[in-house]
């Protein structure tokens, strides 16, 4: 089989999905932006066999929270073209001394999750309904392989240890007068400053240091304008300032968009004193004003109120994967919340 990058013939890598779109959950032929959301040409291949395409597929590694990791898609009819992409993705996974690779499969795709778990995959977490197609719901499932024992060299970092970086204490917000209302764009300042703050950076996982901003600037405002995503903001008109921030997030695939994921953060001196409660129980009217049946969510394993607050408000676990934090390595938890 002959590798080529996706650059050299976007066209027919184009074409290639479109005839094959269900494989990665579309139902209609996708238009060329969002292609290339799917398959960036930097790291997007496509596997030839003689001259027809065997396989298409795309290597994303992991930054920040996920710096060990890397994410993979591949479309492919045949087996051999599965195997082989699976083999290069492998391998330039340990180029990287990444020590987990990640993918996720549709439950109507049967052929594909049994292939790639008889690959060594396992299925870490199984998000019940989370998929629709033809008038059915199945399952998504997540699945994941370690690749410890491929190095000939201790691998495995620590990076910190617990309790490197403890909850600082802070002082409670005092005669607050908390309403919700939607996001406006002069929230952003504010709520950059509240997730700065090194006991917000540690509960969502990004940066490590205090001061360090989570996310570009731009990128925020640029999904509220396209409508990818939906907020409410807690404000304390006490002192005219957001406190906390709930986000759906909506997800591409045609075959999901009855699901929603979802992120919050509040202020580090407004936490423990039912921000987070208001919070979600908005989200559940907004949830079913955008006719939704799932909202799902990941959390880090031994973040102890934010598990609290997400099986008070009725999100379940639905599995674990390998995941990092600045203690070190982590197992990511799985949650949904069934609205139907």
């Amino acid at each position: 089989m002959r590798l080529t990058p996706l650059d050299q013939d976007v066209d027919a890598g184009r074409k290639y999905l479109n005839d094959r779109s269900l494989q990665i959950g579309h139902v209609l032929p996708l238009s060329e932006e969002i292609f290339k959301e799917y398959f960036p040409e930097r790291s997007s291949f496509l596997l030839y066999s003689v001259r027809a395409i065997d396989a298409l597929f795309c290597f994303s590694s992991g930054r920040e929270k996920w710096t060990p990791r890397a994410d993979f898609v591949i479309v492919t009819d045949s087996l051999a073209g599965l195997k082989e992409a699976v083999g290069k993705v492998e391998d330039m996974a340990l180029a990287q001394e990444k020590l987990v690779l990640r993918t996720h499969i549709f439950g109507y795709d049967r052929k594909r999750l049994q292939a790639l778990r008889a690959l060594d995959y396992k299925v870490g977490a199984s998000i019940p309904g989370a998929v629709s197609l033809d008038g059915k719901r199945f399952d998504l499932h997540y699945l994941y392989k370690e690749l410890d024992e491929r190095y000939h060299f201790g691998i495995r970092r620590s990076y910190a240890k617990p309790g490197l970086y403890p909850i600082l204490e802070v002082d409670k917000a005092k005669s607050q007068r908390l309403k919700l209302r939607g996001y406006r764009k002069e929230d952003r300042p504010f709520l950059n400053k509240a997730a700065t703050h090194l006991n917000v950076i540690r509960g969502i996982a990004n940066g490590v240091f205090e001061g360090s901003v989570p996310w570009g600037p731009g990128t925020y405002d640029e999904w509220f304008e396209k409508r990818r995503v939906f907020s409410i903001v807690c404000e304390d008109e006490s002192i005219g300032e957001p406190v906390g921030l709930l986000d759906l997030f909506r997800l591409g695939p045609d075959v999901m968009q009855h699901v929603m994921s979802l992120g919050m953060y509040i202020r580090a001196e407004y936490q423990g004193i039912g921000v987070g409660t208001l919070l979600m129980d908005a989200m559940r009217t907004l949830a079913k004003r955008l006719n939704l049946s799932r909202v799902i969510l990941t959390v880090f394993e031994g973040n102890n109120p934010a598990e609290k607050l997400y099986a008070k408000a009725g999100f379940v676990e639905c599995g674990k994967l390998p995941g990092w934090l600045q203690e070190g390595y982590i197992d990511e938890t799985y949650m949904v919340l069934q609205l139907d």
